[in-house]
């Protein structure tokens, strides 16, 4: 794990509750807004566990506030929440959801999955990390099983890569490590793994392109 992730990993144990806060408050500030933006990952997640049978396993790595989590399960699927901070945890956990403390560049995997889902947390990682984390989850899939996860996009930022504390938008007073990919970058790491591209797409932000996002297919 690089000293980037582990030092961010830290500010989470930390301030897990002021993040589950701040959130909130963000969202309050644009309700409209906030339920647009989860119907529309709602609708992402939905299109494609629906390619996989109902009741398999899922593994959702950085579960947060467990929002995702639970709406996995409720579409049928066998979902285990994990996250590294125990505000995390317990807020997981208080929505009824199967939950691990799980720290996916440190950690082995228990099982076997037939998904696995990790929605912005590859925000946090360095090319290393996010080169291991690849191989990690495509070793602990299933045969056709898929990888979903977004990752922020460099074309939109001035560098790639900065420690950085939002002044409104999940403030937590403290910065953190944040990495920003070019599609070409990790396409070519995802190529060193296995993985085939199975889907892959834009989205966010003023121009529509503030997040690579991808489904991947062992």
């Amino acid at each position: 794990m690089s000293k980037e992730n582990e030092k961010t990993i830290e500010v989470y144990k930390e301030k897990a509750s002021l993040y589950l806060e701040t959130t909130i408050k963000h969202d309050n500030l644009d309700p409209e807004k906030a339920k647009r933006k989860r119907e529309r990952l709602e609708k992402f997640i939905r299109s494609n566990m629906e390619r996989l049978p109902k009741g398999v396993k899922v593994l959702e790595i950085g579960s947060g506030d467990g929002s995702n989590a639970r709406y996995i399960k409720e579409l049928g699927y066998d979902i285990t929440a994990s996250d590294i901070a125990e505000d995390f945890i317990s807020a997981i956990q208080d929505k009824d959801l199967k939950t691990i403390k799980f720290n996916v560049l440190e950690d082995d995997f228990k099982e076997r999955y037939y998904a696995v889902f990790c929605w912005r947390v590859f925000v946090h990682f360095t090319k290393e990390d996010a080169e291991k984390v690849l191989q990690k989850t495509y070793d602990a899939l299933e045969k056709d099983g898929l990888f979903i996860f977004n990752a922020m996009n460099r074309e939109i930022r001035n560098v790639d890569e900065e420690w950085v504390d939002f002044p409104n938008e999940y403030h937590m007073g403290v910065e953190r490590y944040y990495n920003y990919f070019r599609k070409e970058e990790l396409d070519d790491i995802i190529s060193k793994t296995g993985y085939q591209i199975y889907d892959f797409h834009k989205e966010g932000g003023e121009n529509n392109n503030k997040w690579l996002v991808y489904v991947l297919k062992k």
